[in-house]
């Protein structure tokens, strides 16, 4: 109890000599117990779409998350590809030592394949997935953007580890309403999606569309933001590590380039874009994180960090939907009686992209800048 006022204390002279962003880190770094995530996704360098270098970015830049590792979807096409260059680069930005592994190579052959048929080279992303399930003293968060391929074939081989591990399955996938529209991330891998989808785990699925390509009417995370909004206030080796993706740059520069001087040139380029986006201002509901609005910003805080004066912004919730997916991996609309899964909808259409922009670029500025 005593350790815990002293913590607190110190707490409040941080805030009053250093002000909101400083104990945003600071608090966070400090706590006791972290939130222990797996985070599964189809980053690539050179990238198929760099938004998957914003929301891995975003992940680290939670300090109440520890990743434990980066499971790289589609594994034979990551040997061609590597997404463990921006997975170092992020490490040494933040000075952690996250792991990542490559997962397996190919399209499960039914939702309950195990994928044991593949190659061993391909077989880390699942053997680590469960490792980490069995050495874990808590349930583990895993976050899936990109195929389910991992995270289904780690639940058809140790199912009741899985229920019992896991914590909360998020799922950036599929289409909310169109049941004629097939989205890209369940075209990786339909039988996984079906897998998870029917299984009876924790999942917390936020589909990546609402009526169609491109289209969202309030049951889907998509929105769009411009990297000067999003990168306007990031350090210098974080304005080098989006324009080292973005322009496609080689592996051989992946640590020098964060550290010199930021191209001018490229970095108008860089600046002068717009990104497609659906995950990373999500990222702060795995961590229970509250989103607050102080003067023109919204920020997300640790719950526990917030004012007397913040005003709290229900942007996005979670509720029960009934659903199935078909064979071709159409959403179907079922009666009460079927499965059951947390659907993400958003609350305040009104302030949706503009907020979830804010909040997303707060997150960027203070990446890496508690360690260094």
């Amino acid at each position: 109890m005593r350790l815990s006022i002293l913590k607190y204390a110190l707490a409040v002279i941080i805030l009053c000599l250093y002000g909101d962003s400083e104990i945003r880190g600071a608090a966070a770094d400090g706590g006791d117990k972290k939130i222990p995530v797996i985070y599964c996704t189809d980053l690539f360098h050179p990238h198929d779409d760099p938004d998957d270098h914003f929301d891995i970015a975003c992940l680290y830049a939670i300090p109440e998350i520890d990743i434990k590792a980066v499971i790289l979807d589609q594994g034979k096409k990551q040997q061609k590809k590597p997404g463990a260059i921006p997975v170092e680069q992020l490490n040494y930005i933040t000075g952690k030592n996250v792991p990542s592994y490559i997962g397996l190579a190919e399209k499960l052959k039914s939702p309950g394949d195990k994928g044991l048929n593949e190659a061993a080279e391909y077989q880390a992303g699942v053997e680590q997935i469960i490792r980490i399930l069995k050495e874990s003293a808590e349930p583990v968060v895993i976050i899936a953007v990109g195929s389910l391929r991992d995270v289904a074939a780690a639940y058809n081989r140790e199912p009741e580890l899985m229920r019992k591990k896991t914590g909360k399955l998020y799922i950036f996938i599929g289409e909310a309403s169109n049941n004629e529209f097939v989205e890209w991330n369940v075209n990786l891998d339909v039988n996984a999606y079906r897998c998870v989808m029917q299984s009876d785990l924790p999942v917390y699925w936020v589909p990546c569309f609402d009526g169609g390509v491109w289209h969202n009417k309030g049951r889907a995370s998509f929105w769009k933001a411009r990297h000067a909004d999003l990168l306007k206030d990031v350090s210098v080796r974080v304005m080098n590590y989006f324009i080292y993706a973005l322009a496609r740059k080689g592996p051989e520069l992946k640590i020098k380039y964060l550290d010199a001087e930021a191209d001018s040139k490229e970095k108008k380029k860089v600046l002068a874009g717009v990104r497609n986006l659906w995950c990373t201002a999500v990222f702060g509901d795995a961590a229970g994180r509250k989103i607050v609005k102080r003067g023109d910003k919204y920020i997300s805080i640790p719950k526990d960090m917030s004012k007397d004066s913040d005003k709290g912004i229900k942007l996005f919730t979670f509720e029960d939907v009934s659903v199935t997916i078909n064979e071709k991996g159409n959403t179907i609309d079922k009666p009460e009686s079927a499965h059951k899964v947390k659907c993400f909808r958003i609350v305040d259409n009104d302030i949706y992209a503009e907020a979830m922009t804010s909040v997303t670029a707060d997150m960027l500025s203070h990446l890496g800048r508690q360690q260094h």
